[in-house]
């Protein structure tokens, strides 16, 4: 499966990594950027063919590993079956939302980040400016669910239930490839910002192990 991203707006560096008795000082700022990619997330869920029709039993979350050979592979009663996003929804909870992230690690499922970062500060100044791989940690804790509560500095907002999100944990990214470049004057008054970016995303998901369930993403 191949889609792509994108996000226009100011894109912070993350300072430091925050530890178990310190709060992140960006959440706040990642989850803003986190509700952007959501809206495009759920047009995705609902325009792709598989995603927005397959429907599942409530018991199979944790039987999508299944090999083909499996002989319980096809045991589920189809009168149980409800729609996959309704499932995932149930499963990924945090601070009263429901989370719906498209790569899981219970599926077996893997991606790729190629993103074309344009950006105010010209581009010879990139080891001056030495915050790229901060500004991309920013990009990249947007791009997954909140790993606690404190990273959801607000509750679900209208059209946020479910909220969809790329990632369940970041570690099912396998390669991040980044180019980088000027981004030239447009009519948006918020470039005038040095955190402003444009960036466009293309997201490859695959298996790395291929189960029944996740064929369809092969």
């Amino acid at each position: 499966m191949r889609f792509r991203l994108t996000y226009n707006g100011p894109l912070k560096a993350t300072q430091g990594q925050p530890g178990p008795m310190h709060t992140d000082k960006r959440a706040a700022h990642k989850h803003d950027i986190r509700r952007e990619f959501h809206r495009q997330l759920k047009e995705l869920w609902t325009t792709n063919r598989f995603l927005s029709s397959h429907e599942m039993s409530p018991a199979a979350l944790q039987g999508t590993m299944r090999r083909p050979s499996d002989p319980q592979v096809w045991g589920d009663d189809p009168h149980t079956y409800r729609p996959m996003v309704d499932i995932v929804a149930e499963a990924y909870r945090m601070n009263g939302c429901r989370f719906v992230p498209l790569v899981r690690k219970e599926i077996s499922l893997s991606c790729s980040l190629r993103i074309l970062f344009l950006r105010r500060d010209f581009p010879a100044s990139v080891l001056n400016a030495g915050d790229i791989d901060n500004r991309l940690k920013t990009l990249i804790d947007a791009l997954r669910m909140p790993s606690s509560p404190a990273e959801m500095p607000i509750g679900p907002q209208a059209g946020e239930d479910p909220f969809f999100v790329l990632l369940d944990d970041d570690r099912q990214i396998t390669h991040v490839e980044a180019e980088t470049d000027a981004a030239l004057a447009g009519p948006d008054d918020r470039e005038n910002d040095p955190s402003f970016a444009r960036l466009v995303i293309t997201v490859e998901v695959r298996p790395y192990d291929v189960t029944t369930f996740n064929l369809a993403f092969a």
